[in-house]
């Protein structure tokens, strides 16, 4: 089931890469979904509390998420280079930053959890319950530090399986948790929009659990290693890759929550409507996340191998398969833009708005099949300055610029969902631009006398 980090892979398959890992985000995505769906049946104000207190959970996190971007890149370099203990220390170190960063949060969010969804605009019980959502999940956000870093160091090495497998696993036990918990049923306590919190947080323990005991008595990667695996090169060689990576997820989420907060300035509804097309996004973009860890995995390997070239001709492969297949998305979703919203909320004023803005979100899959496999290049590289500078530059122009000078202009909400679209074009024309240039090739000196050659394939 799992790759042995004792022999590093000699071929890397897209399918093998990327199918598992789409799977398992389509899966993750389903999750969330089904949450909204679950307490829907509370009422909108509880599917707004949810949604509230999702945004920032998944803001918080950003620094573990730029670790982990850490993670890949090192694993990757290092498996290509055909030194394993390496990879292995790699995934030690930045599993001890996660949980220490993790404990942090825990405590801060405990302060600051009530300000921070109050952003939104929410206010009595719906405030009251966002922010208890928030600080009762954000408890178990340690365990989901080790799931996030353990699975960043499989798909490097080229196991992406396994994550996939333990994933589900988790996703099962959180959705029918969620459904006992929420109502009551099984003989659980009926706890509202609180259980939905303890399911997921219930999972996210269970599974990392899973990827521990799996560490330690199958050997998914290396037995524990009697040697440190902490040292000031490999801090410093983590941090460099994982600044520009957190500062890249601070813009795209700081981007989500102030998009989200101008568009309650028009009305609950609209609010409620962007919500939830922002998990139907996260589920319409699994494919491009796929291609994104697949391509950053088989630049990571190439470069580290020292195959600068067949690094970019995996790059442009991979990019020409994704935009085909979220075009192909992109068209589905939006011939049944009104079906999938009415799935979700019956309220006709928050329909009507969900309903554009999915159209939104399927005019966008193209141009975010080319920011996915592009970036995921530019970071499997060890580049995630670039990223950043891109990610700032379609916030700026596209959203902040545009919407502004739409609410200035006291047009409706539907023109500043439209600025999603301008945030697209400007970030693609750029990463095409970068990855042209080819300097990301040598931002990072690939580990010495690699032996392996590796070829990706589409098998």
């Amino acid at each position: 089931m799992a790759t042995s980090l004792a022999q590093p892979p000699k071929r890397l398959s897209l399918l093998k890469l990327a199918g598992p890992t789409i799977v398992g985000n389509l899966l993750l995505s389903l999750v969330h979904l089904a949450a909204i769906k679950i307490v829907s049946a509370l009422g909108a104000e509880a599917v707004t509390a949810v949604i509230a207190a999702d945004r920032i959970y998944m803001a918080v996190q950003l620094v573990i998420i730029a670790i982990t971007a850490g993670t890949t890149t090192m694993v990757a370099y290092a498996w290509g280079a055909q030194t394993p203990e390496e990879a292995d220390r790699a995934v030690k170190l930045s599993a001890t930053l996660c949980a220490a960063v993790s404990l942090l949060l825990c405590v801060a969010i405990q302060w600051l959890a009530m300000p921070l969804v109050a952003i939104f605009g929410l206010s009595g019980d719906t405030l009251q319950e966002a922010a208890t959502y928030l600080k009762v999940l954000i408890y178990f956000n340690v365990f989901f530090s080790f799931l996030a870093v353990i699975s960043a160091g499989l798909r490097a090495a080229g196991d992406a399986m396994t994550p996939v497998l333990i994933a589900a696993v988790g996703n099962v036990i959180n959705v029918a948790l969620a459904y006992a918990l929420v109502y009551g049923y099984m003989g659980m306590p009926s706890l509202g929009i609180l259980g939905a919190a303890i399911a997921t947080g219930i999972s996210y323990m269970l599974v990392a659990i899973i990827f521990m005991l799996l560490w330690k008595r199958q050997h998914l990667l290396l037995k524990p290693l009697p040697q440190a695996f902490w040292s000031v090169e490999r801090v410093r060689r983590l941090v460099r890759i994982a600044i520009p990576a957190g500062i890249e997820q601070g813009i795209q989420n700081f981007s989500i929550i102030s998009f989200m907060w101008v568009v309650s300035l028009f009305s609950t509804e609209a609010f409620t409507a962007y919500g939830i097309g922002v998990n139907i996004l996260s589920v319409s973009i699994v494919i491009g996340v796929g291609f994104a860890i697949a391509t950053a995995t088989m630049a990571g390997q190439n470069l580290g191998a020292g195959q600068p070239e067949e690094a970019e001709k995996a790059a442009w492969r991979n990019l020409r398969i994704a935009f085909v297949i979220m075009a192909a998305i992109g068209l589905t979703i939006g011939l049944n833009a009104r079906t999938i919203g009415s799935f979700f909320i019956s309220d006709s004023q928050v329909l009507d708005y969900l309903t554009a803005l999915t159209i939104m979100v399927a005019i966008v899959q193209p141009l975010m099949a080319i920011e996915f496999t592009l970036g995921g290049a530019l970071r499997g590289a060890g580049d995630t300055k670039a990223p950043a500078k891109i990610s700032f530059s379609g916030f700026l122009f596209g959203r902040v610029l545009l919407t502004g000078i739409f609410f200035a202009l006291g047009l409706n909400v539907y023109w500043v969902y439209a600025a999603l679209i301008a945030d697209y074009v400007i970030k693609c024309s750029l990463y095409i631009r970068t990855f042209r240039r080819g300097k990301w090739k040598t931002a990072m000196s690939a580990p010495p006398k690699p032996t392996t050659n590796i070829t990706a394939t589409t098998e």
